[in-house]
């Protein structure tokens, strides 16, 4: 191994080990500032320490009462509720801080102008809802839903899936060879390294012919994997970049929850990819720490892309402010005759809390006849969900959830295992990924419907951050995600109640500790 491997190999351990002690760090902080407060008011207010406790209990109670009555995650608000009566002060500055939910009216204003600017540059596409509607009126539900979200459904769209990152970058990287006009690149995770500097060099060379290049990276997701002043290197390039709610407004309009996780690549308006990837060496299996890393994507070329290139711009309006003038020139609908229905779309802490993804999710569990297979990186989930992934198997469909053996962080991987145990005991079939980590998002039911895209089966996925994903309908590509969910689940070892029973006691003690606190993490 080369000395510069080793010193990336090195980075990408410190910086991974670093992201979890600033958590640990934080809570750390937290419960000794609380005993600091309660020390200092005990011993140094004394004859005003009991009026002092009293207003801070009140306080702590209008908080529970304002997180009781909200309409969020029954999950997330008990989490909060815990924190809140658990360390009444630093609780409820870190609640107002970083666990709201809701925008002022300035950050509705903007985000208002950024989403419904990108919705009236959708088609309604009636015709394509007609069609569906009469063919597949089982699957209906699913199509319209998303639709009365403003994302249209689409025919005239060609599609490859990949089982695989490398895969997935080497047709991307072929398809950004062949860019004439602009390439616009969304992440939430840029991290140097060997695949990016391949992608580094082809756009440098790319701009040098004349075509726009724009970079949109989330902020928090590359605080430990790019160099300082990356953006302004980049700019002075030639890029155009934009970062996603920068670390340094941690407490301004967008807050720390709020982070972009989607992936969008679209090239000259006509090609288009979403999955899971991000542009890091793991995804294409180059020095991953956690075995084999599995991750999938999908391309798209036709008509479908439309929707891929507003999500980008909705998301590049809001990280730079609304600065973006009309983008309807970059919005080229090129038709390929192909079979199949396809509809991305994208969810939010702005849609809540109607969420189109959440809602796709539970509308699929319902409607399936025959089975409902998914892969997650994360299952961190609430009763409400769980309990509806269990009456479909109750009711006789064959439910399957694939995980992975070995998890990017152990306390993750706690609460996945603390969730199999009710899930399985109702009939849910849980896989573990053992020749590494998956990171791929899959649903897929019933030979006919599968979604892919950026989506955990995880609170901050399904509350708090920004996704993406593409619903498709009777398309050939729906059954080569069956393929590779079959292939996976071969060399996946199946979950049952003896290995759940057979962890070690102290998983047992610590996992409902660190589920109830799951939907802060």
């Amino acid at each position: 191994m080369s000395k510069k491997k080793e010193k990336q190999n090195t980075t990408h351990d410190r910086n991974s080990a670093l992201t979890t002690y600033i958590r640990i760090g934080i809570i750390a902080l937290a419960i000794l500032l609380q005993l600091g407060i309660m020390m200092f008011t005990t011993y140094f207010l004394r004859a005003n320490a009991a009026p002092l406790y009293v207003a801070l209990d009140i306080l702590a109670m209008v908080t529970v009462f304002s997180l009781i009555n909200r309409h969020d995650s029954s999950a997330y608000r008990l989490a909060w509720i815990v924190v809140v009566l658990m360390t009444p002060i630093v609780g409820m500055a870190l609640y107002w801080l970083w666990g709201r939910v809701d925008f002022n009216k300035k950050e509705k204003g903007a985000l208002n102008t950024a989403f419904e600017n990108g919705f009236m540059k959708l088609p309604v596409n009636k015709p394509q809802l007609n069609q569906f509607t009469a063919r597949y009126p089982n699957d209906a539900p699913y199509v319209h839903s998303l639709a009365k979200a403003q994302y249209p459904l689409y025919t005239d769209t060609a599609a490859q899936y990949f089982p695989i990152g490398e895969e997935y970058f080497e047709r991307l990287i072929g398809d950004m060879e062949r860019a004439e006009r602009f390439i616009f690149i969304e992440y939430f995770i840029v991290a140097t390294g060997q695949l990016w500097n391949r992608v580094h060099e082809l756009l440098l060379r790319k701009i040098r012919q004349g075509v726009e290049v724009r970079l949109l990276y989330d902020d928090v997701g590359c605080f430990f994997k790019i160099p300082d002043k990356f953006d302004k290197k980049l700019e002075a390039e030639g890029f155009k970049v934009a970062v996603f709610s920068p670390a340094h407004r941690f407490v301004s309009s967008f807050y720390l929850n709020y982070r972009n996780h989607e992936k969008i690549v679209v090239i000259d308006g006509q090609v288009g990819y979403a999955g899971g990837v991000n542009l890091a060496d793991e995804y294409v299996n180059i020095d991953s720490k956690l075995g084999h890393w599995k991750d999938v994507g999908i391309r798209m070329e036709g008509s479908a892309v439309r929707s891929l290139s507003v999500i980008f711009f909705q998301m590049w309006n809001i990280a730079t402010r609304n600065q973006e003038g009309d983008y309807s020139d970059y919005l080229i609908e090129k038709p390929v005759e192909a079979k199949g229905y396809f509809q991305p779309y994208a969810d939010g802490p702005y849609n809540n809390p109607k969420n189109p993804a959440l809602d796709l999710i539970r509308q699929a569990a319902g409607g399936a006849r025959q089975y409902l297979w998914l892969t997650t990186p994360y299952l961190v989930i609430d009763q409400e969900l769980s309990s509806t992934l269990c009456l479909a198997a109750r009711g006789g469909v064959d439910v399957r959830i694939c995980t992975p053996a070995i998890c990017d962080h152990w306390y993750v991987g706690l609460v996945n295992r603390h969730n199999y145990r009710h899930l399985v005991k109702n009939g849910v079939q849980i896989y573990e990924y053992t020749p590494g980590f998956i990171h791929g998002k899959l649903m897929l039911w019933d030979d006919r419907c599968a979604t892919v895209g950026s989506v955990n089966l995880d609170f901050r996925s399904l509350f708090l951050h920004y996704e993406n994903g593409v619903l498709i309908c009777d398309a050939p590509v729906v059954a080569d995600i069956r393929r590779d969910i079959e292939k996976t689940m071969e060399v996946s070892h199946r979950i049952t109640m003896d290995d759940i029973q057979s962890r070690p006691w102290w998983q047992k003690v610590l996992a409902p500790v660190f589920n109830l606190f799951s939907p802060l993490m």
